[in-house]
């Protein structure tokens, strides 16, 4: 519906949101975003990156922020989408031999500041001090929110930074190559904008002065921390007066919490997955990489690691499938049609169990090399498997010769390269190997003119004859192990033995080792190596090895993600609670199942949940425990929970590591919140956990239910666990902050909600149509705007799922839904449909949107519920229960029905009929139609409470005088 060239247009600039951000998102998304998705990305990151959660993305992520934002918000991020560099290495090079042209003093924002670069010289926190600066691949670390009192803590997290980034593959390969220096600056006042804020509004009312203007919450995103554009400009200036040969510059920000993004300048914060979030997003800045989650629509173009080409021989990294779990595998969370080559790189999420893949940690060695002038030697043997033959094979094609953009590989250098073969014993091996065993090549390189001399060692791998084919699927945990399937092209009788080795992840930070005979049977990934045996003589005769996944298993129980509405993902509107278990074994999870139904039931038919209905997704995902239940003393369960004397339970930092796992590694770096439901009757009350996520441990009971219920609104909400409004002021103020939670800003974009509770509604046959067009309401930032209209469309009930459209509005009575989109009159900035409202004096563009209802109609001489003669017979212009009793205050606790989890929302036709609520509609059956409900009503119906209310009041002022 929204072309791919707008998004580029305006989205072009990318930053890592994921963590990872979706999110270690990667966070995340979307991050995106750190959230890659963090174990979480990233970044995430929306149509962005996980930390999106850059991934969120974590955000990678998750963790991840990986985001993206127009050049107007920020100059520092201009082409990583693209795929070109924000800074040309080769001109900054060349600029570096040249006088720097008057390049003024950056002045300090307050006088307290006098000179915020106390410190002149850079410090060099990591390389070989004999390379020159225009030889190197340089980065320049900047310090934000570090007064000058705190400039040592500065180059303490510099120097940390520089350590971890060089002992992460592929970045240790270029020990020789790369030089990190860190400088200094002062700024006015500690932290970050926004770096505690819980909402939009205290995000702006945040005005923290640092020297970069590094903020959280940029363009709508909590984790989306960036610098402004004048702070970018800030480190230009500073880079070309300091260090002018830096490839590129990164902002560390002296705040704790999670966030960071992408782009020319790399940003993080001192969260303690910041450095893998850094790593993540290094990864865009340097690299040009995608995410490996998808961070939007806007963020899906041709990149190294990220393609429309589903053909494993025609994609760009076609050489390494099969390589360490390389493949071609098409993203979720809405990016159906594009792929990636890993499921489980650092792009997509974060934790030191997430390496680099092998696409991507090639891109970076030929990043490093294109923006230095050291000559590198590489041994790249891709997927290629080598197996015992009569002549060998030479290895020359296998070397790869680089230095700045140049680049050759082995089988072209003719005698300048000379290869020296060893065995396991450090034998040399006359000629070609070319039986079973591990052999070690020493390379050497004579020099050229392109090519300075240099030298490589590498190991490779002769396997037993190809006798075996082995095929191993993956597969979804169901307490078995996985299928092995091979035959053995073998003319005698023989045995076989499998091995398995592997990685069966916790949490980002916490995984544990597989080594055995045995075949595993819990979610993790594995290499099994199958050897053959010759019966007889017991000898070796072939063996091949298969990479395979068991998965976590998850059901969707409830997903209103669409792409026909923008706002209808996990990075804006959308919010995706996930479900896990605690204390059910293997043969329990078909109860866990049932009592997560149950939950998901109870959240739809409570408000304020039932009304934003069409805003929530609900997942479940199976945690197995060795053990029923909990106890006082940890069991062997999967989160190894426990209780206190009174019943509490007690969570533990791992604990809730690994639930923030389950929902950012299993389901998406966007996920709001995981809520573990533990099966103990000893268990009498829940706890919650608040971080970058939300965590609630809760009962498997309608009290758990409820007191789940309770903290997450109270979580959207920003209030303390245990809290519940009691006054309708703090009711009507509650319901305000969860409108906000709803709405969701994205650099002039402004996603907002639709919504309903024409359910709790009374609604009786009346000879004509009901129109549901007043019970529909859009909210921006909690309140609701006038000015819109909506394209209504009805439908059919279908056993409490929405059945066929049907050609006019309902009048017969009968349970039915209605789906109301905002109709766009107006164009974006951007140049795409959208309707622009002003509220209190501001403008914003909202993009199509779309909000669903079930109502029912009942019928007019129903005897169950008999139309009163008198409804109010001191007030006889009161409405009748044809319309609703009052319009400013619809119900609230009233279950009505709901749409069937897993029923698709948008695969319906739309309908061409167009109702502004703002104008009085035509004829009898306006007049007849239910009045809407929420904070405003149409003019007619003002007019009637107008007459009502003056009744009411000369009515009291009579009875006063009467009494008087």
């Amino acid at each position: 519906m929204f072309r791919k060239s707008y998004w580029k247009k305006r989205f072009a600039p990318v930053l890592a949101g994921a963590l990872v951000i979706s999110s270690l998102l990667v966070p995340p998304g979307h991050a995106f975003a750190a959230d890659p998705v963090t174990s979480e990305e990233q970044t995430v990151s929306p149509e962005t990156p996980e930390v999106k959660d850059v991934t969120d993305s974590t955000d990678a992520a998750t963790t991840d922020a990986n985001l993206t934002t127009p050049d107007s918000v920020s100059d520092s991020v201009s082409d990583s989408v693209a795929g070109t560099s924000a800074t040309d290495a080769s001109s900054g090079k060349e600029a570096a031999k040249q006088d720097v042209k008057e390049t003024k003093e950056v002045k300090a924002a307050d006088d307290a500041v006098t000179d915020p670069i106390p410190d002149k010289t850079p410090h060099l926190v990591y390389g070989d001090k004999s390379l020159a600066d225009e030889d190197a691949f340089v980065l320049l670390i900047f310090g934000d929110g570090f007064t000058a009192s705190e400039q040592d803590s500065f180059y303490t997290n510099a120097q940390n930074t520089a350590d971890y980034l060089m002992d992460t593959s592929p970045w240790d390969e270029f020990k020789d190559t790369i030089k990190i220096y860190a400088l200094g600056v002062v700024s006015n006042e500690s932290g970050a904008k926004a770096d505690t804020a819980i909402n939009q509004e205290q995000a702006n009312a945040d005005t923290r002065d640092t020297y970069f203007g590094s903020s959280f919450w940029s363009g709508g995103m909590q984790r989306l921390l960036t610098i402004s554009s004048d702070g970018s400009k800030k480190a230009k200036q500073l880079s070309d007066q300091y260090l002018p040969a830096a490839d590129f510059n990164v902002v560390i920000v002296n705040a704790t919490t999670y966030g960071g993004s992408g782009g020319s300048v790399c940003v993080a914060s001192l969260n303690n997955e910041s450095l893998e979030m850094m790593l993540h997003e290094l990864g865009h800045t340097t690299a040009k990489l995608s995410d490996e989650y998808f961070a939007g629509a806007s963020y899906a173009a041709e990149m190294p690691n990220m393609t429309a080409e589903s053909d494993p021989a025609k994609v760009r990294w076609s050489r390494f499938i099969g390589k360490n779990g390389v493949g071609v595998y098409e993203y979720d969370n809405g990016g159906n049609g594009w792929y990636r080559p890993h499921q489980n790189c650092k792009m997509r999420f974060l934790g030191k169990q997430y390496a680099f893949c092998e696409v991507c940690k090639e891109q970076i060695r030929k990043t490093f090399c294109q923006d230095s002038n050291v000559t590198k030697l590489f041994f790249q043997p891709y997927a290629d498997m080598f197996y015992e033959s009569d002549t060998g094979k030479d290895m020359r094609e296998y070397f790869i010769l680089r230095r700045g953009k140049n680049e050759i590989t082995g089988d072209k250098l003719g005698d300048a390269l000379t290869l020296t073969y060893k065995d396991a014993d450090g034998n040399v091996v006359s000629g070609i190997p070319n039986k079973a065993g591990t052999y070690t090549i020493e390379a050497t390189f004579a020099g050229d003119s392109t090519y300075e001399k240099c030298s490589q060692t590498a190991a490779y791998t002769i396997e037993l004859p190809d006798l075996i084919t082995l095929d191993v699927p993956s597969k979804v945990y169901d307490g078995k192990p996985a299928d092995l399937n091979y035959t053995v092209n073998y003319d005698k009788d023989y045995t076989v033995k499998a091995h398995y080795k592997g990685t069966v992840p916790y949490a980002a930070e916490i995984t544990y080792n597989y080594d055995s005979d045995d075949a595993p049977i819990t979610p993790g990934r594995y290499k099994v190596t199958l050897t053959a045996y010759d019966k007889a003589t017991g000898t070796a005769i072939s063996s091949k090895t298969k990479d395979y996944e068991i998965t976590f298993k998850s059901t969707t129980l409830q997903n209103n993600d669409t792409a026909d509405y923008p706002g209808a993902m996990p990075y804006y509107n959308n919010k995706t609670i996930v479900f896990s278990g605690e204390g059910y074994t293997a043969g329990e999870q078909s109860q866990f199942e049932d009592v997560a139904k149950d939950f998901v039931k109870y959240f739809r038919s409570t408000e304020p949940f039932k009304e934003a209905d069409t805003y929530f997704n609900y997942h479940t995902v199976e945690t197995v425990s060795n053990e029923s239940g909990i106890g006082q003393k940890a069991k062997d369960t999967y989160y190894k929970l426990t209780y206190d004397k009174n019943g509490k339970i007690v969570p533990t930092d791992e604990s809730t590591a690994g639930a923030m796992y389950i929902g950012n590694n299993i389901i998406t770096s966007y996920y709001k919140a995981t809520i573990v439901i533990v099966n103990d009757k000893n268990v009498k009350t829940g706890t919650t956990f608040k971080n970058k996520r939300f965590t609630i441990y809760t009962t498997a009971d309608e009290a758990g239910m409820q007191f789940a219920a309770n903290e997450l609104r109270n979580y959207f909400t920003n209030h303390e666990e245990g809290y519940t409004p009691s006054t309708d002021a703090e009711k009507d103020a509650e319901r305000t902050e969860f409108l906000k939670a709803l709405y969701y800003t994205w650099y002039g974009s402004d996603y907002a909600p639709v919504l309903s509770r024409a359910y709790d509604e009374t609604f009786t046959e009346n000879g004509s149509p009901i129109d549901l067009a007043p019970y529909f309401h859009t909210y921006v930032l909690g309140k609701e705007v006038e000015g819109v209209a909506y394209k209504m469309t009805y439908y059919a009930d279908d056993n409490g799922a929405v059945g066929e459209e049907l050609s006019e509005v309902p009048s017969k009575a009968g349970t039915y839904h209605a789906k109301a989109e905002l109709v766009m009159d107006d164009v974006s900035a951007y140049g795409e449909p959208c309707k622009k409202v002003t509220l209190d004096g501001e403008t914003y563009s909202l993009p199509l949107a779309r909000g669903w209802t079930t109502y029912t109609i009942q019928a007019k001489d129903d005897p169950e519920n008999p139309k009163p003669e008198n409804p109010d017979p001191e007030n006889p212009d009161k409405p009748d229960p044809g319309t609703p009793d009052d319009p400013k205050n619809p119900g609230s606790d009233n279950p009505g029905q709901n749409l069937k989890p897993n029923q698709n929302l948008n695969n319906n036709k739309n309908t061409t009929k167009n109702i502004n609520i703002n104008k009085s509609t035509n004829g009898k059956a306006a007049n007849k139609a239910a009045a809407r409900t929420g904070d405003q009503s149409p003019v007619w119906m003002y007019t009637l409470l107008s007459l009502a209310a003056l009744a009411v009041i000369a009515a009291v002022i009579c009875k006063r005088r009467f009494r008087r």
